[in-house]
């Protein structure tokens, strides 16, 4: 009858163990996924003179668009848009909270990539795009490179 209980204890331990091992494994295969789909974008933007510092960046396949949106902490966002036939690049201003933007014309380059990772069906892509935009009260400068911008 002991031999069977230390038996038992043995197998629950060893159960642990394993379920144990595959819960840190999968936490460690989940945590080097993401950093290598992480988003990262370089490079130096100015707004009306001002630092235009990048925390987001998405795909316009997102937004309905070919090209990018770069967004800052205060809610502005710059919209890179490509026109898929003759790859034409136009530039948008958003402030914060509008849903409408000022055309800044064409005025820039953008270079797309698409990467083979997926997140809801919406491709990341790499690139890098170049800036030189003004028009009326708006003046736009700076170079961009990003990678993984979903």
């Amino acid at each position: 009858m002991m031999q069977n209980v230390s038996r038992k204890k043995f197998v629950l331990i060893l159960l642990g163990i394993i379920f144990g091992s595959l819960i840190v494994l999968g936490g460690a295969i989940t945590a080097l996924g993401l950093h290598l789909v992480s988003t990262r974008v370089t490079g130096d933007v100015t707004v009306d003179g001002s630092e235009f510092t990048i925390n987001q960046c998405r795909s316009g396949q997102l937004l309905g668009f070919s090209g990018i949106q770069l967004s800052d902490a205060s809610g502005r966002r710059l919209r890179v848009i490509q026109n898929p036939t003759d790859g034409v690049v136009s530039v948008s201003l958003f402030s914060a909270n509008q849903d409408t933007g000022d055309n800044l014309g064409s005025c820039g380059t953008l270079r797309i990539n698409l990467t083979s990772s997926y997140v809801n069906y919406v491709r990341n892509i790499n690139g890098a795009a170049a800036l030189n935009c003004e028009m009326g009260k708006h003046k736009v400068i700076g170079n961009v490179n990003f990678t993984n911008c979903h």
